[in-house]
């Protein structure tokens, strides 16, 4: 085990993968990570990415390119190459065994994939498609084809188990570390009011403006001791143009809604820890981490039918479901459910078993270090 060396390959270092190389790095494993851009609010204690090099002609048809623009990010992630020097000393002097692969639609994907197999590397493709979903003969066609270059794929997200499951592909979900103890969520019954927090960058399919109206529409400020944190990356004129919309409908009890923008993850994480609830009202959310570092901190969670860490929830025992519509009612009705004291911190505890028994690292070991090169 110990003589396992990963090479991860994705655009950027999200969080969602902190907590598993923090895991990989404590049992002896060597890591490292490529990334090409970085993010807001990344968390480097355990590891430093390494920034992969463009070479001359990649460098010029990037170079006005800005991470901080949320456009510029997609064209950096998707023409990016690394440069052969670099490449020669990933592969010479780090030498993995075992390459990770976020997503193979980049051209960096595509050409770590190329000489990984060149290399008779254990491969991975890490996605957040479900694993059960309705297929099509294309998608289909290319799992099988990764199946013969003896390419494994790996997910996060579960689906519908009530449809078919993609071929050559297995179902690990995110790793993360219970982040506080029983003691934490059973003195939450001592503080006045309800303390909600929502993470999500300033963008309309966050819904952050629906889950503010749907606060008022409940009467939730009218407890002056009630409020809101709303975490978020706020970067790009984009993101700013969303908040200066979303400032607009706040017509009032704007002191209990507490924006905190840019921050770092550490506070991010202290923030989940002294809050009672956490919600993620976002659609078309393919796997949101926040949804399982809110349950790691003791946390009941609600958010969408469009969210895929839905199967993370265990509905109306450490959380709450809503279905998504344009009038955001059902998320009404989950709110008013909700918000009691002793459900909640029912829920909290039960959030905190489900990470611990469902979250470690050893599906991660059995399914992909313990895997033998086909």
């Amino acid at each position: 085990m110990n003589n396992n060396r990963i090479l991860f390959i994705a655009p950027r270092f999200h969080t969602n993968q902190y907590f598993l190389i923090k895991n990989l790095i404590k049992h002896g494993i060597h890591v490292d990570f490529l990334v090409v851009y970085e993010g807001g609010s990344e968390n480097h204690k355990y590891i430093k990415p390494i920034h992969s090099i463009q070479s001359r002609l990649i460098r010029w048809f990037l170079k006005r390119k800005d991470p901080k623009n949320s456009d510029h990010r997609k064209i950096l992630s998707n023409y990016s190459l690394t440069s052969i020097r670099q490449l020669f000393s990933l592969y010479s002097e780090k030498n993995p065994d075992t390459i990770i692969i976020r997503n193979l639609k980049p051209l960096i994907s595509i050409q770590h994939l190329i000489i990984g197999l060149i290399l008779r590397k254990k491969i991975f493709l890490y996605t957040q498609n479900p694993l059960h979903q309705d297929s099509n003969f294309l998608r289909n066609i290319s799992f099988q084809v990764l199946k013969r270059l003896g390419v494994k794929h790996y997910t996060p997200v579960l689906g519908n188990c009530n449809i078919p499951q993609l071929p050559n592909t297995t179902y690990i979900p995110f790793v993360i570390d219970p982040l506080i103890s029983s003691d934490i969520i059973s003195s939450r019954r001592n503080t006045k009011g309800f303390r909600i927090t929502t993470i999500a960058k300033m963008q309309k399919r966050k819904n952050i403006k629906e889950l503010v109206q749907s606060l008022y529409r409940i009467s939730f400020f009218d407890n002056p001791h009630n409020s809101i944190n709303i975490i978020s990356e706020c970067i790009s004129p984009q993101n700013k143009k969303y908040l200066e919309s979303l400032r607009e409908t706040i017509v009032h009890n704007s002191e209990q809604i507490v924006f905190h923008f840019n921050i770092p993850h550490s506070s991010v994480l202290d923030l989940l820890k002294n809050s009672d609830l956490y919600i993620l009202p976002s659609h078309d959310e393919p796997a949101a981490f926040s949804i399982l570092e809110a349950m790691a901190c003791g946390l009941p969670v609600i958010c969408s039918d469009r969210n895929g860490t839905k199967c993370y929830i265990d509905e109306n025992s450490n959380g709450m479901i809503f279905h998504y519509n344009p009038d955001f009612s059902d998320l009404d009705d989950k709110l008013l459910k909700i918000l009691d004291k002793e459900l909640l911190m029912r829920f909290g505890e039960r959030s905190l078993e489900l990470v611990r028994e469902n979250h470690g690292l050893g599906e991660f070991i059995n399914k992909i270090l313990c895997q033998t090169k086909t």
